[in-house]
C-alpha cells in the first residue's frame, strides 16, 4: 500500500511539495522492494519444488544430503553430489576395464588349457636372440630355451605344435609331460643330405624326454651333447626318452660323445611306448644306442654309426631292426633280457 500525501494543512506550499516528493520516493522504493521480495520468493519456490510447505525449514533441508550431512549452502551440497557422482562414474569405468581385462585373461587361460581345434602352433627358439621373459615365441621374438616353448603349448591341445630351434647349444633337459597330442621339435636349418659322420648338426641339446604322453611326437635333426651331465631315469642316463605311452618318431639325429664309461642310453623307450628311429642318423661311441623295455616296441631303419658297445637292448620289450650292420655298428648288436625280443632283418651295411 502506498503512503498518503498531505493535502490540507497550514504548512507552506514549498514544504508540502518537498514532503510529497519524499513520499513519492518512498513509494517507489517500497515498490522496488516488493518486486525484489517477489523475486526472492520465486527463487525459494524454485529451490524447494513441490515441497508442500512455505516453511523456511524447507530451504535448510535442501542443504542436507541423504547421509544427514548439512552443507553451508545448497550450492555446496549440489557440488559435493556432482563430485561424488563423477567419482562413482570414474570408478565404475575402472571396474569395467578391470573386468574386461580379467575376461581376456580368462579367455587366454582357457586358450592355453584347451588350444584351438584343428589349428597349428609354431613356436621359435633362439639361443642367441631369444628371450624367455620378453619373448612370445614368434619368429620375431623367439624364446631362449626349448623348455619355455614347450611350456607355452596349451595344456590339452588338439593343435599341431611345432618348435623351431635356431642353431646353437642348448644345455637343457627338455621335459614334456602333459596331454599334448602332436609335437614336432626340429632345427630351423635343415642339414639335408650331409654326412653326419663328419659334419655336426646346427642344433645341440642335452636331452629331450616325453613322459606320460599319448600322441605323436617328432624329433628331427638334433645332436645330443653333454651326455655326462644328462638326467637319470631308472638309474640310467639318457639322451632321448619316451615312457608310458605315445609314439616317438626320430630322424636325422646324431650322438658321438663317448658314453661307454657310464650307464647311458641314447634312446630309452619304455612303459608301453612306441618309437621309430629312421634314417639319416649317426651314432658312435655309445654305451647303449637303444633300450626298449616294459612292453615298449621300437623299429630301427638303416641306422648308421660305429664303435658302440651295445646296439639294441630289449628287456621285456620288442625291437625290429632293418638294415643295421653288426660288425661295425656295435660290439654287441642285439642283447635281450627277460622275455625281450629283437628281430633283425636286412643286409649288412
Amino acid at each position: 500500500m502506498e503512503l498518503l500525501k498531505l493535502i490540507k494543512n497550514r504548512i507552506s506550499s514549498e514544504w508540502k511539495k518537498t514532503f510529497n516528493d519524499n513520499v513519492d520516493i518512498l513509494n517507489r522504493n517500497a515498490h522496488d522492494q516488493d518486486q525484489k521480495l517477489d523475486t526472492t520468493n520465486s527463487r525459494i519456490d524454485n529451490l524447494v519444488l513441490h515441497s508442500g510447505s512455505e516453511s523456511p525449514n524447507e530451504v535448510v533441508d535442501a542443504r542436507v544430503n541423504n547421509k544427514a550431512v548439512t552443507f553451508s549452502t545448497l550450492a555446496a551440497r549440489l557440488l559435493d553430489t556432482e563430485n561424488t557422482h563423477d567419482s562413482d562414474v570414474e570408478q565404475l569405468g575402472l571396474t569395467q576395464a578391470n573386468q574386461q581385462l580379467q575376461l581376456e585373461q580368462l579367455n587366454n587361460g582357457i586358450g592355453k588349457l584347451m588350444g584351438t581345434y584343428g589349428a597349428t602352433l609354431d613356436l621359435y627358439v633362439s639361443a642367441t636372440n631369444g628371450d624367455d621373459k620378453n619373448g612370445n615365441g614368434s619368429e620375431e621374438k623367439p624364446f631362449k630355451t626349448i623348455q619355455m616353448a614347450v611350456n607355452m603349448i596349451p595344456l590339452i591341445s588338439t593343435a599341431a605344435n611345432t618348435i623351431w630351434i635356431d642353431e646353437g647349444v642348448y644345455l637343457e633337459d627338455v621335459s614334456i609331460s602333459r596331454m599334448i597330442s602332436d609335437i614336432t621339435i626340429k632345427a630351423i636349418k635343415d642339414p639335408g643330405d650331409v654326412d653326419r659322420s663328419v659334419t655336426d648338426l646346427s642344433v645341440k641339446v642335452r636331452s629331450i624326454a616325453f613322459y606320460a604322453c599319448s600322441g605323436y611326437y617328432l624329433v628331427q635333426n638334433i645332436q645330443i651333447v653333454d651326455s655326462a651331465n644328462a638326467p637319470v631315469f631308472n638309474d640310467k642316463k639318457y639322451g632321448f626318452l619316451i615312457d608310458q605311452g605315445g609314439y616317438l618318431s626320430m630322424g636325422g639325429y646324431k650322438a658321438i660323445e663317448d658314453t661307454k664309461s657310464f650307464n647311458f642310453n641314447l634312446v630309452y623307450v619304455g612303459g608301453g611306448s612306441t618309437c621309430h628311429m629312421w634314417g639319416a642318423d649317426y651314432v658312435a661311441n655309445q654305451k647303449i644306442v637303444l633300450r626298449s623295455e616294459k612292453l615298449a616296441n621300437t623299429m630301427v631303419s638303416g641306422s648308421r654309426g660305429k664303435d658302440n658297445e651295445t646296439g639294441f637292448l630289449a628287456q621285456i620289450g620288442g625291437i625290429i631292426s632293418h638294415n643295421v650292420t653288426s660288425t661295425t655298428y656295435a660290439k654287441n648288436l642285439s642283447v635281450t633280457g627277460g622275455p625281450g625280443l629283437i628281430i633283425t632283418k636286412g643286409t649288412v651295411m
